[in-house]
């Protein structure tokens, strides 16, 4: 059998196993316990949070044999129960009730039109049919009209889910004739945790700053996160009989620049040392690290120091523990407004670097006005002693 990345082999097939979003959940749950199904829904957010698994896991539930023929099921449990026929259909891609549209290649009038035609035939089995369009804010202007009578008077066997990351681009005709539900980013912690299962479940060690910088990387996605770590197990696992994944095989694959680094950017800049700040240029240069990315990280390193600052804990930084501390040692060589300023600083050398040639120049031009920034005004700068003066001061006193 063909291998299965980590992303499908572990996708949601009830409620429970959705992570992070309870309140839409639990919504949805509660609906079907009092019979009041829509006929419309929007599900938005960032890719990879589960709006398609949400949509697909609704869809089996609202036929499930199951929830449909015994109540008290349906009350306590109320979860498809992948057991009956009209499960066990879904599961095997065979069921005709669940049709998923996807609105980036069928986008056109004549595709909604056909989709108009198919909604009037009820369901082969079951109560509903339910179609999930997903990408849905790209249908064109003429198709959302085409579709806009359907949505208002719609057969009461059919149900439309409407997945979407870009939900401002749905016209409001559109969404006002269906529900809304917002998905978030998934935290860090509840990420950390579904990885540390899936790798129990592969029979793999992974530590827990591994699995922090796998979540941290992902940017809130689950199916990014599971991708990595996908990605991860090829890089780091060499052996059969290798089941260990070492912090220092995903910083190498992740290309990830240690927190050392800019705990050294600020470090010169609270010593007013352009000498360290260059050296630091000069390793990102080196090894062949985005500038951009650099100073993206950079970025959230300040912020960091602002959430120390303002809420006097760190609980708000995703770091461990560790490095949490080091923050809050460290405060003591800046204040607020100082970081503030220096947010400012990177947040325009990011513009316009895009825009920019010689990047190794401006990169270190930027860095090294940090410490401007920084420096307390009317003091000079260190004289670089010269010549006599030098040699004078390299003697050694008697």
């Amino acid at each position: 059998m063909s291998y299965q990345v980590i992303a499908r082999k572990y996708r949601p097939r009830k409620f429970a196993d959705i992570t992070a979003q309870e309140h839409i959940t639990r919504t949805i749950q509660n609906s079907l316990r009092l019979g009041r199904v829509g006929h419309g829904y929007i599900f938005s957010g960032l890719r990879g949070v589960g709006k398609t698994t949400a949509a697909r896991v609704f869809a089996k539930a609202v036929n499930c044999s199951k929830m449909i023929e015994d109540p008290v099921y349906l009350k306590d449990v109320t979860e498809p129960c992948g057991e009956c026929e009209s499960c066990r259909d879904f599961e095997e891609g065979t069921s005709l009730n669940i049709s998923e549209f996807d609105a980036a290649s069928n986008n056109s009038v004549d595709d909604i039109r056909q989709l108009r035609e198919n909604v009037r035939y009820g369901p082969q089995k079951g109560r509903y049919r339910v179609y999930i369009i997903d990408e849905v804010h790209m249908l064109s202007t003429a198709a959302f009209n085409a579709f806009l009578k359907t949505l208002e008077e719609p057969p009461a066997h059919a149900i439309f889910i409407f997945a979407t990351t870009e939900l401002h681009k749905i016209p409001a005709t559109i969404a006002s004739r269906c529900q809304r539900f917002n998905f978030k980013r998934i935290p860090l912690t509840d990420m950390e945790k579904q990885l540390q299962g899936i790798c129990e479940e592969e029979k793999l060690h992974v530590d827990s700053d591994s699995l922090q910088l796998i979540g941290r990387k992902a940017q809130g996605s689950m199916r990014d996160a599971q991708s990595i770590l996908d990605q991860v197990i090829a890089f780091a696992i060499e052996r059969d009989d290798e089941h260990s994944i070492r912090y220092d095989r995903v910083a190498e694959l992740l290309n990830y620049i240690d927190d050392d680094h800019f705990f050294a950017v600020t470090d010169a800049v609270a010593e007013g040392d352009p000498k360290k700040m260059l050296d630091v240029a000069r390793f990102v240069i080196d090894n062949g690290y985005d500038e951009q990315d650099f100073l993206e990280k950079l970025i959230e390193h300040l912020r960091n120091f602002l959430v120390v600052y303002n809420l006097r804990s760190t609980r708000l930084i995703e770091r461990p523990e560790a490095v949490k501390e080091r923050y809050q040692r460290d405060t003591v060589h800046f204040n607020s407004s100082i970081v503030m300023q220096m947010i400012d600083l990177l947040l325009q050398a990011q513009k316009e670097l895009k825009f920019q040639f010689e990047y190794q120049f401006r990169f270190e031009l930027v860095l090294l006005k940090l410490i401007e920034v920084a420096r307390p005004s009317g003091s000079q700068p260190a004289a670089v002693p010269s010549g006599e003066e030098a040699s004078e001061k390299k003697k050694p006193v008697v």
